[in-house]
């Protein structure tokens, strides 16, 4: 379940941050195909474009806001110089209390990981695209046993501690999905300023869940992918659509609209819900605006509590190549800060593009990201 952490960053950056990326390199320029990723029916039809192209991007967001990773390292070092003083009878009664007052210290702390990829490649014909991408959500909490102070005490008294006995632990909760599918958007007649798509898709989800003891810590067991997991393939599909306006744009996407509930290792439920989002966009020459919301909840996992993103994003021309782009994100969720981003558009032609992005949310909160889209 989720912590009352100050600032527990995971799954509200999940869906967001990539949503900075495409939205702004979307109001940049209006012909960008990693807008597909996020809304089937976002790429306009474009008979004119023959040209074979590859977009690619990466995206992490990294928050210890709580400076989780640093506290534990000292207790984790504090703990290990105090067992082996113990080894040599060189400890007394009292020798406990740094260690105490560090693990109590870092009680409930939290942080988070996120990062992941997408890439898109068009085929012969405009209406399809091959589409693929690999999305990591992953978050820790420190979990603090308060009967180990009294393990320290009597362990101290008897001058045989043992780190191992402790029962304070990390818990660590992950999502990882990947998918590899076809994009295809068409138009209905009657319906000409509204455009339409669907993304089927193959879809391998894999969570992880694990407890680790303070004495077994090791940054490299927090999220690693060799244990602990437990896989679900699958199909299923991203649905949207588009209507347009003059300058203005529509637009609904449902993401995944095949649910299912799987489970951890340990057994805890993660219930796979369809994900509803809405944007709004408007072009102009001097400017360009974007506003996306969560309609429906995205879904929590273990210490990911579930949330909703609004985000505002802005592209301002600075050259004919050269914009500017600017974002803020507010998180429906007592966890979490707002983050404003800044970023980089270069163009060269309407089908070379660049994006890169940096984003901030406070002392130890950031991340970055970079989307390229390039003819072959």
């Amino acid at each position: 379940m989720p912590v009352p952490s100050r600032k527990l960053y995971f799954g509200l950056l999940a869906a967001c941050l990539q949503t900075t990326i495409f939205s702004s390199a979307a109001a940049a320029a209006e012909y960008q195909v990693a807008n597909l990723h996020t809304n089937p029916s976002a790429l306009l039809l474009r008979a004119d474009i023959n040209d074979t192209l590859l977009q690619i991007d990466g995206y992490f967001f990294v928050d210890d806001s709580d400076e989780l990773i640093q506290g534990i390292k000292k207790a984790y070092d504090e703990g290990r110089a105090l067992q082996g003083r113990s080894r040599g009878v060189l400890v007394i009664p009292g020798d406990e209390a740094e260690l105490v007052r560090r693990l109590e210290d870092i009680s409930g702390d939290a942080n988070s990981v996120l990062a992941g990829g997408h890439f898109t490649l068009n085929t012969n014909s405009p209406k399809w695209h091959v589409i693929g991408g690999s999305e990591f959500r992953g978050s820790e909490r420190f979990d603090y046993d308060e009967d180990d102070a009294n393990r320290l005490r009597f362990a101290t008294l008897l001058g045989l501690f043992s780190f191992g006995e402790l029962q304070s632990a990390m818990e660590v909760s992950v999502v990882w999905s990947n998918y590899l599918g076809l994009n295809y958007r068409f138009k209905i007649d009657g319906l000409e300023n509204t455009q339409f798509g669907i993304s089927p898709k193959l879809q391998n989800i894999s969570l992880i869940e694990r407890s680790i003891s303070i004495s077994d810590y090791d940054e490299e067991k927090l999220f690693d992918a060799g244990r602990d997991v437990d896989q679900n393939l699958q199909l299923n599909a991203d649905l949207g659509v588009s209507h347009r306006m003059d300058n203005w744009t529509l637009g609904l996407a449902i993401k995944d609209i095949y649910q299912q509930s799987m489970h951890s290792t340990i057994g805890t439920e993660y219930q796979q819900r369809s994900q509803i989002s809405a944007s709004i966009d408007y072009h102009a020459s001097w400017a360009a605006f974007r506003f996306d919301a969560d309609l429906t909840p995205q879904t929590g996992f273990g210490e990911i509590p579930s949330q909703r993103i609004y985000q505002a994003a802005t592209a301002i021309p600075l050259s004919e190549r050269v914009a500017l782009l600017l974002d803020y994100r507010w998180s429906d969720n007592p966890y979490s800060d707002d983050a404003p981003g800044l970023g980089l558009h270069y163009n060269l032609g309407q089908l070379l593009h660049i994006n890169a992005q940096f984003s901030y949310a406070g002392s130890n909160e950031l991340g970055g990201s970079i989307n390229l889209q390039l003819p072959l």
